[in-house]
């Protein structure tokens, strides 16, 4: 029979997600399968949430002319930063949660901040679900109204470009000297 290691023995021990209680003592072994579960839960919604948002700057990349010049380096910065963020969400983060997340771990239920968001979000979020004809009506009601809005707006809120109007060109008359 081959060695065990110690993360085979540890992984093997806890193949459930451990559930927090008031009452439970959680020991060091614990406190990291409970980080590392909770980054395996979370990481991919968190990487394709982000993978959507530079996605979603693909039509700007597409922009010609003066609508380019001015968006593409925005572009550019933001999909590079959201990008390497997302690198980083995956890999970089749950390490570092291992590391700096310490003392005693809570329950959700116990943090209130957590309350307050649930308490306002789940019974709008139970009324959309009962109604459910009534909220996707009600959506495609707003969007209907909006698209006399798309026809109206124009290129109008774009500045103009004057690429060359902070270059200064001093001229002298022919033949003058510096001091003058």
């Amino acid at each position: 029979m081959p060695p065990v290691s110690t993360a085979d023995a540890e992984h093997a021990a806890y193949k459930d997600p451990v559930e927090l209680t008031e009452t439970s003592e959680v020991t060091e072994t614990h406190r990291r399968r409970i980080l590392i579960d909770a980054a395996k839960q979370v990481g991919p919604a968190l990487f394709f949430s982000l993978l959507i948002i530079v996605v979603s700057f693909v039509p700007v990349f597409l922009l010609e002319a003066q609508e380019g010049r001015m968006f593409k380096p925005l572009a550019w910065t933001k999909t590079l930063a959201v990008g390497f963020s997302s690198l980083l969400a995956i890999t970089l983060v749950p390490v570092l949660m291992v590391m700096f997340i310490k003392g005693k771990l809570r329950p959700e239920s116990e943090n209130p901040i957590s309350r307050f968001t649930q308490a306002v979000y789940l019974p709008v979020l139970k009324l959309c679900l009962k109604y459910r004809k009534t909220t996707l009506l009600l959506n495609l009601l707003f969007l209907v109204v909006t698209f006399p809005l798309m026809f109206r707006l124009g290129s109008q809120f774009m500045p103009l470009l004057y690429e060359g109007s902070s270059l200064y060109m001093p001229t002298s008359l022919p033949g003058i000297s510096i001091t003058q």
